[in-house]
């Protein structure tokens, strides 16, 4: 097993761009970690850190405040790198994390072959863009196409 010892963000939208992060890092421990995500009813493991933010809902003023609530939580934990596969939830943490510095990666979702809002949107600020299906390498010319099993 792979450990992982910079300290690690997690940004997600509970449910299935949760699971699709945890089947794309199967086999790394993290030796600190800590996860982004909004209020779902998902309970916390013991010692798991966890913060919670504004769900966006494409509005601006929720988006707003996402945004503060992000950039305050970037700079209480300073990740060196940040993984994500979405959703909105995710955003403003992607593109301020790279801002302040943190190696940003991003795993595109594989319930579409159409390209997602938050891949579009984070695309420009990821050091790595991961896409599940080749027919995604059209709309993301920089990505790697995942070799094994993501889904």
């Amino acid at each position: 097993m792979m450990v992982e010892v910079r300290r690690t963000c997690w940004v997600y939208s509970p449910g299935g761009h949760l699971a699709e992060l945890e089947r794309a890092t199967a086999g790394i421990r993290f030796a600190d970690l800590y996860h982004v995500t909004f209020a779902s009813g998902r309970p916390t493991a013991p010692g798991e850190r966890v913060h919670l933010v504004c769900h966006p809902r494409r509005r601006p003023g929720r988006t707003l405040l996402n945004l503060i609530q992000s950039l305050w939580v970037l700079l209480k934990e300073r990740p060196a790198l940040i993984l994500s596969t979405g959703a909105d939830v995710a955003v403003p943490t992607l593109i301020l994390g790279r801002l302040l510095g943190a190696e940003v990666v991003f795993v595109e979702t594989g319930g579409t072959l159409e390209p997602s809002l938050t891949g579009r949107l984070v695309y420009p600020f990821c050091h790595l863009f991961v896409v599940p299906w080749p027919e995604k390498l059209t709309a993301f010319p920089r990505a790697v196409l995942a070799s094994g099993p993501l889904l």
